[in-house]
């Protein structure tokens, strides 16, 4: 793993602020799809996220390649211009395929720009100090995702569903000039003479490492019993709750609110390995019964309240989990690990917002969340001792 003798906590801060800037934008743009479509039905919901989530699915491999291969001033700048001009396309009034056609195209763009910005934090941060630096960003992540579903909610109220468009299409193609003003880039190491690059080499380093292995075994078991609340909240809300499109803002607004008070809890301190360790289980157990929560919630209050909980659990994951991830991977495959990662969770995301459309509408909303949490805790009790027990191989190296 590459070795870094000094955190340069300013410059991880500024990169993680513009990163959170771009990450509001992406907001605004997933809340103004999904109510625009929303009257289309559960599976006109499901086709966005299945569209939006399948570039990280097809590209991985040459996304993470094209991470650890080209500077991150070449691959950021290109990246960014083609996916603002494709989010600004998407204001107008435009036939179904082709919004998913942009949305595909734009979601390409971030599949590319999501492991180029991963590289970057371990050359910017010392091995002690991963988890405090990805706390750290997580927290700026979490302001934008605090504010974005809210203020989504209010400018569709009043403007329609144009300017949110506008305002992400600016934030996705400033974000091309941000390596130049922060001074952050990654240099690949040059190839062997008659070495080649391998697309797969993430994948196959994911597989062999124990604790790579396990832990996104477990990931990937809770993204597919629970990715069905993103397809199905939008109607438990607003059909059988009443909430408005403000409401609905606010509802993800809680989720965020509890994301962003435990990312700055994993910013402010160090703890030990074994701690984060546990507190990364107990993070996950709260999360995977999230859904269960939703489907048993009187009103709109108690899922707010839930959510603000599950968010809590979701910040562990963000900082301690992938945290784990930086560690033990070589610094010359982190993209292409990054990129593995990612795509193992899109095939679980979109296997289950597969079906969920047509199990929402045979069984209801409720009786989805409620069995889809029940399994994710199940696969979670099942799952999460091989995890730590990796893990605590690790840590007694």
């Amino acid at each position: 793993m590459l070795e870094v003798t000094k955190t340069q906590w300013s410059k991880i801060q500024a990169m993680a602020i513009a990163r959170a800037f771009s990450l509001l934008g992406t907001e605004l743009t997933i809340f103004t799809l999904v109510f625009r479509e929303k009257d289309q039905g559960p599976a006109a919901i499901a086709a966005l996220f299945i569209v939006g989530t399948l570039p990280m699915i097809i590209f991985s491999p040459w996304a993470g390649t094209i991470a650890d291969r080209f500077s991150t001033r070449t691959v950021i700048p290109i990246a960014s211009v083609i996916g603002g001009a494709a989010i600004f396309a998407q204001a107008q009034e435009l036939p179904n395929y082709l919004i998913l056609t942009l949305l595909f195209i734009a979601n390409t763009c971030a599949s590319v720009v999501g492991p180029t910005w991963g590289k970057l934090t371990p050359t910017l941060a010392k091995k002690e100090d991963i988890g405090r630096a990805m706390g750290t960003i997580q927290s700026y992540f979490t302001i934008a995702g605090l504010f974005g579903p809210a203020l989504a909610g209010f400018l569709v109220d009043r403007t329609g569903f144009v300017i949110t468009f506008m305002i992400d299409g600016f934030l996705t193609t400033f974000i091309a000039l941000v390596p130049f003003l922060i001074n952050v880039n990654h240099k690949p190491q040059p190839l062997e003479p008659g070495e080649k690059t391998s697309v797969a080499a993430g994948f196959k380093f994911m597989m062999d490492n124990p604790l790579l292995r396990s832990l996104v075994i477990l990931v990937f078991g809770m993204v597919l019993c629970i990715s069905v609340v993103n397809v199905g909240d939008v109607f438990l809300l607003t059909e059988i709750m009443g909430a408005s499109s403000f409401i609905y803002g606010l509802v993800g607004t809680g989720f965020a609110a509890g994301t962003l008070i435990f990312s700055a809890f994993t910013g402010s301190r160090k703890v030990n390995p074994k701690t984060e360790l546990i507190i990364l289980g107990f993070g996950m157990a709260i999360l995977s019964l999230s859904g269960f929560g939703v489907g048993i919630a009187p009103n709109y209050w108690f899922i707010m309240v839930v959510w603000f909980i599950a968010g809590m659990g979701n910040a562990t994951i963000n900082a301690y989990g992938v945290g784990m991830m930086i560690k033990v991977t070589p610094h010359e495959v982190q993209g292409r690990v990054f990129a593995a990662f990612g795509a193992i969770v899109s095939v679980a995301s979109i296997g289950s917002m597969s079906v969920a459309g047509y199990l929402i509408g045979a069984f209801g909303v409720r009786e989805v969340f409620v069995i889809a949490g029940s399994l994710a805790f199940v696969a979670f009790a099942v799952l999460f001792p091989t995890v730590y027990r990796e893990q605590m191989k690790q840590i007694k190296l």
